[in-house]
């Protein structure tokens, strides 16, 4: 028998996620305050293989249905509140569509995940189909934890570790995760005891991952925080002129990938501002030597790194000057999404105070998913054209570095094992 539906409804689709490995085990504490005025119905094809999914989490699902068609053929006349789009990034444009066409969309609240888009997606996904959803009544709200670090929200009002006055001469943004080594308290993340889950989530098929692989995943936060500091402070909407580009795969035999799959990129840019250009360092990825989501702020005579956290480290402010280091961290667990949860919450009638508006979410996500695409394009435009361009190496090694700022990322390290949740 099919439980009826008594109050609006919250869609999640890639609600029946790996419990290990899937993103939707981050919205956990979300759904479950969401289910307290809503009934929260999974949207994933795992439906059709029970055992697979049947204990993996203890979500509060009033149902669940392997696609939106036999939920409609059950629940034609539901009013659908929200809609969650946790699947891989290559279906996330092709179910915001289809659940368009399907239901009425005035305020229907779309959640999406990072990446936005697939790479070949960005410009109908922000251009096209995004405005007319808009037009038709319907919300948006774009994820990446970069965007609400409360790390970087302090570094503008009330932290210790303050800015000093002028624009940075460098910015090196990093995402990087999985790393070959790393303390023996998170050995489990390391590369080597991760290819298994990785390989799973195919993040290095590029017809299923979007287009790029894990610099594609990674590189989202990486110039997602860059694009939300350059909002923040006096430099503002300034587009960042691509001059290097080095993407690397890491030589592994485990590993499964396609044609045109990377495993590291690192990029090397440059800023125009009014107060004179900022040298721009960005670097994504897996398996290379660090585990950390900052930004570094180089300074003549400072550096300023910005963390925005990990599964395991807390987000945090770290200050090098000539007399002193000084760091505090901020009390937030999981990555940060907390953050996120708040905005959602607001937008759903609960009263919580927001952090970033729907509008800014879309704008600074529409403009870091346009220069990641850039990135991407200066690689190759096709797949065999990337696969020429990428350079098979033994270990990632980082690129676009002075002296100085390899022994910042040496002492960041240190203190990054002295912050293990």
């Amino acid at each position: 028998m099919v439980k009826s539906l008594m109050n609006k409804v919250v869609l999640v689709f890639g609600g029946l996620g790996n419990a290990e490995s899937s993103v939707v085990g981050l919205y956990e504490s979300l759904l479950h305050t969401l289910s307290s005025r809503f009934d929260i119905v999974a949207i994933d094809p795992a439906v059709q293989h029970p055992k697979s999914f049947v204990s993996q989490f203890q979500f509060p699902y009033s149902a669940c249905y392997a696609n939106l068609t036999a939920f409609l053929q059950v629940h034609s006349h539901t009013d659908v509140a929200a809609a969650f789009v946790l699947t891989p990034v290559g279906t996330h444009l092709s179910i915001i569509e289809q659940v368009s066409n399907a239901l009425d969309t005035q305020d229907l609240l779309f959640v999406v995940e990072k990446p936005s888009f697939s790479l070949a997606e960005i410009d109908r996904g922000f251009n096209q189909v995004i405005p007319e959803l808009k037009r038709r009544g319907a919300l948006f709200y774009f994820i990446d934890t970069a965007l609400v670090a409360p790390s970087l929200e302090a570094l503008f009002a009330d932290s210790p570790i303050t800015l000093p006055d002028g624009v940075p001469n460098k910015i090196i943004a990093i995402a990087a995760d999985n790393p070959i080594d790393s303390h023996e308290a998170i050995q489990g993340f390391r590369f080597e005891n991760r290819i298994e889950l990785l390989n799973a989530r195919k993040l290095l098929n590029l017809t299923t991952s979007g287009g790029g692989g894990y610099g594609f995943d990674m590189g989202i936060h990486a110039i997602a925080g860059l694009v939300r500091y350059l909002h923040k402070s006096s430099i503002g909407d300034s587009l960042v002129e691509l001059k290097q580009i080095c993407a690397e795969r890491i030589s592994e035999s485990q590993l499964e990938y396609t044609q045109g799959a990377d495993t590291h990129l690192y990029v090397e840019g440059e800023l125009a501002s009014l107060e004179g250009n900022i040298e721009v360092v960005i670097e994504a990825g897996k398996a290379g030597d660090i585990w950390d989501r900052r930004l570094e702020l180089h300074y003549p005579k400072r550096v300023i790194a910005i963390g925005f956290g990990t599964l395991k480290h807390p987000p945090y402010l770290w200050e090098k000057s000539p007399d002193e280091i000084k760091s505090t961290t901020f009390d937030v667990s999981g990555s940060g999404y907390a953050m996120h949860f708040n905005d959602i919450l607001c937008a759903l009638g609960f009263d919580a105070k927001p952090r970033l508006s729907q509008q800014e979410s879309e704008v600074l996500m529409s403009q870091s998913m346009n220069l990641l695409s850039s990135v991407f394009d200066a690689i190759g435009d096709t797949h065999q054209a990337r696969e020429q361009n990428i350079v098979v190496v033994d270990a990632h090694t980082p690129k676009y570095l002075s002296e100085a700022e390899l022994e910042i990322r040496k002492e960041l390290s240190q203190y990054l094992d002295l912050l293990i949740l």
